[in-house]
């Protein structure tokens, strides 16, 4: 007996009609009355006895039923399973992501990810995506320049250009292109490198020309380097991201030549699968 056969016989045990058999199983009575004759016919003996409208068990079918109940319990439960399964894909997939991310890259890949009219939910946070990775809060995190780490797995979305961000009367404002030694002796406004990925990249890069790495003004966020350089001036350096998506009006940027790009990762627990919703997520993300 094959599974389909298992269900069906073990339907027509519990509820001893071949109607109500139909109903259960979403078949017609003609249907169930030919699929349990042939099953008799391949074992080889009877297994039920018409009385009325009842299907009484021979002793044949007793004894069987005894030896599948494993199957039935089962089954039991794998069906439990699969509802709970079903509610938790309800769950809205959680991304976790720093704010240039979200600005730069994520609202406008949504969209062509089919989440348009948000037919999909979503839950979404801006912090810190390592930690709310790391400790089960988000199941995806979404970072510039983060360092592989041996509890995550992670997958590469794209490259990112850093460039320069200044006012227009800067005097760096008039040059096409800008190299790192330009920023020697000028006001920076930047990333903690011990705290920031991308402020630990862009020291590395003052450091291989010999240059040291002092901010003027630290902040954590490559908008907030734009609004503080609007405020009180100097150059910053963020990512091209943030430079398309969320520049202050009247600043003006230009790109740093010879400096590496930034990788643009996903990341998520290694030792945790992700959810389908989350996966087909992330490879929409991947794809557009």
């Amino acid at each position: 007996m094959d599974l389909a056969e298992i269900e069906l016989f073990g339907t027509l045990m519990r509820v001893g009609t071949t109607t109500e058999t139909a109903r259960v199983l979403g078949l017609s009575q003609p249907a169930i009355s030919d699929r349990l004759k042939r099953l008799e016919s391949r074992l080889g003996f009877l297994l039920f006895q018409r009385r009325g409208n009842r299907l009484e068990p021979s002793a044949e079918a007793l004894e069987l039923y005894a030896q599948t109940g494993a199957v039935f319990a089962a089954q039991k439960d794998i069906r439990a399973r699969i509802e709970a399964i079903r509610g938790d894909q309800s769950r809205p997939v959680t991304i976790s992501a720093t704010p240039a991310v979200v600005e730069g890259y994520l609202a406008p890949r949504l969209a062509r990810a089919g989440y348009r009219g948000w037919a999909r939910s979503l839950r979404l946070w801006v912090g810190e995506p390592e930690e709310d990775v790391g400790r089960g809060r988000a199941d995806i995190g979404m970072q510039l320049a983060v360092p592989p780490r041996p509890d995550l797995a992670e997958e590469t979305l794209g490259d990112v250009a850093l460039v320069a961000v200044m006012l227009p009367d800067h005097p760096l404002a008039a040059r096409a292109s800008l190299v790192v030694g330009d920023f020697r002796d000028q006001p920076l406004v930047g990333f903690d490198p011990d705290w920031s990925p991308m402020g630990a990249v862009i020291r590395r890069v003052f450091r291989a020309e010999g240059l040291p790495y002092r901010l003027a003004c630290q902040v954590p966020y490559s908008s907030t380097v734009c609004h503080m350089i609007t405020a009180c001036g100097g150059i910053g350096i963020i990512d091209a991201m943030t430079a398309e998506s969320l520049l202050t009006t009247g600043l003006v940027t230009r790109p740093i030549e010879h400096v590496p790009t930034l990788p643009l990762r996903a990341f998520y627990r290694r030792d945790t699968p992700l959810r389908a919703r989350a996966q087909q997520l992330l490879r929409a993300l991947a794809e557009v």
